[in-house]
């Protein structure tokens, strides 16, 4: 990195918490809600001034290595100057249309539908929103409207957001206490394909993916509740999924899953909606992740990096036939289409193919997975380590043979690990595993940084 603001290299210079970092947290623990803070994740954490790349300053003048990307936001790094040309470009042009028509949002439906996997491509319509949440709602929306059934199957450990209707089918029943009741039809959860901890006490490959044949048999069996015998047909209408979970802990599925689902649920005539929210734009080693497993949904869901991280923007994706089902004032939302996030959008993409920022996701991914892989023989915490493109995470346990959850080892890694300058995600299941989740631009250089810093922290963890 030339010409750079921040120094490249992680620095704890103050005793961490530093005097200015404490003041800002008093002001937000006085004056914010307890909703939207990451006090959970670090105990305390650090108060950004500046961010550049993988590199950010805090109000103090420490420097860590982020390698959480703002939650698979920024798979182009922090502030991106193409990214912010292109926003600041438009925003003199026009910002705000109230969902007039522009060039530029009908030049990004166009793209993403040239681009969209398997048989979407150039066989869909798009419809905007402006996030994650917002976009998996219009999905389950689509599903039930095409369909004209009530239920919406999900995954164990599935996260999709946090409004009312989203919450009833994210997992973590934290999130929803106090909140009940949820959206009905939205609570029929299947096991998702988390081989470490097969729920059948299988191994892969020799279960020929049993979890998937689970599933059809639930679809099958009329005590599921989930047939309707008079018609003939089936109650569901999609099956919404993460093709790796995210906040479930970057749990990646064999290879030939997502082939073998959609094989089902085209024999039970069930839509397949992909939430490729944190797991799309390249993070995979693929524009989107399904297409990893060499397959496609009928219903796309894209957010987060899909302006890098500009300005909050998404794209719901589906079968023209299905998309048609919308009709005009049934899917509003003021900033949906924003010229301004579509200008974003369209100049990440751009960033992407020129820099061959997919390739080097491949490329970085095999690395850093190979990095992880000599920590886990070092280190008898770690049970498992996973990775597919810049997509990776690993799994502390107390004992590899029972595989009993180390959740209070790896909060505790988590708040050593800023202390010594590297910021990472906690995730899982049970709290134990984490993601790390390096922009596209990552280099060989800083994925040694944050090994070295995970792995003497791992140290001292271990020695406790």
């Amino acid at each position: 990195m030339s010409n750079t603001r921040i120094n490249p290299q992680p620095k704890v210079k103050t005793p961490f918490p530093g005097p200015k970092t404490e003041k800002v947290l008093k002001d937000l623990q006085k004056y914010e809600s307890q909703g939207d803070l990451c006090f959970a994740n670090y105990g305390i954490p650090p108060v950004i001034e500046e961010a550049e790349g993988l590199f950010v300053k805090d109000v103090d003048g420490n420097v860590y290595l982020d390698l959480t990307s703002g939650f698979a936001a920024l798979n182009l790094g922090h502030c991106p100057k193409e990214v912010i040309e292109a926003s600041y470009k438009q925003m003199n042009t026009v910002h705000h249309t109230a969902q007039q028509p522009t060039a530029v949002r009908a030049q990004l439906a166009k793209k993403l539908v040239e681009m969209a996997p398997g048989k979407l491509r150039n066989k869909s319509k798009v419809q905007y929103d402006t996030g994650g949440t917002n976009a998996v709602e219009v999905g389950m929306k689509l599903a039930k409207a095409y369909t004209k059934r009530p239920y919406v199957l999900c995954y164990q450990g599935a996260y999709h957001g946090r409004s009312h209707a989203t919450l009833s089918v994210s997992c973590f029943p934290f999130l929803k206490e106090n909140f009940f009741p949820l959206m009905p039809g939205g609570e029929t959860r299947v096991p998702y394909p988390y081989c470490y901890r097969c729920p059948f006490a299988r191994k892969f490959p020799e279960c020929e993916l049993f979890c998937a044949k689970y599933i059809d048999g639930i679809l099958s069996d009329p005590t599921w509740g989930l047939i309707d015998k008079k018609k003939g047909t089936n109650l569901v209408a999609g099956l919404l999924f993460e093709p790796a979970q995210g906040a479930g802990g970057y749990i990646i599925p064999p290879p030939g899953y997502w082939q073998k689902m959609r094989e089902i649920c085209d024999k039970h005539d069930i839509l397949m909606i992909d939430d490729e929210i944190q797991m799309g734009w390249g993070r995979s080693g693929k524009w989107f992740s399904i297409e990893a497993w060499d397959t496609y949904p009928d219903i796309m869901m894209v957010g987060k990096a899909f302006t890098a991280g500009i300005i909050p923007n998404a794209a719901i994706i589906a079968r023209t036939e299905i998309m048609d089902v919308l009709k005009p004032i049934h899917q509003s939302v003021t900033f949906s289409g924003n010229p301004v996030g579509s200008a974003a959008a369209l100049a990440m993409m751009e960033v992407v193919e020129k820099k061959k920022l997919i390739e080097n996701a491949q490329k970085m991914g095999e690395y850093f997975l190979g990095k992880l892989q000599e920590l886990q023989e070092k280190h008898r915490i770690i049970g498992q380590v996973q990775g597919k493109g810049l997509m990776l995470s690993m799994e502390l346990v107390k004992n590899r043979e029972t595989k009993e959850p180390a959740s209070d080892e790896n909060r505790e890694l988590i708040r050593t690990c800023v202390k010594h300058g590297l910021l990472l995600t906690i995730s899982g299941h049970f709290g134990n595993r984490i993601n790390l989740v390096p922009p596209l631009i990552v280099t060989k250089n800083e994925i040694d940084i944050g090994v070295k810093i995970l792995d003497e922290c791992l140290t001292l963890i271990e020695k406790k």
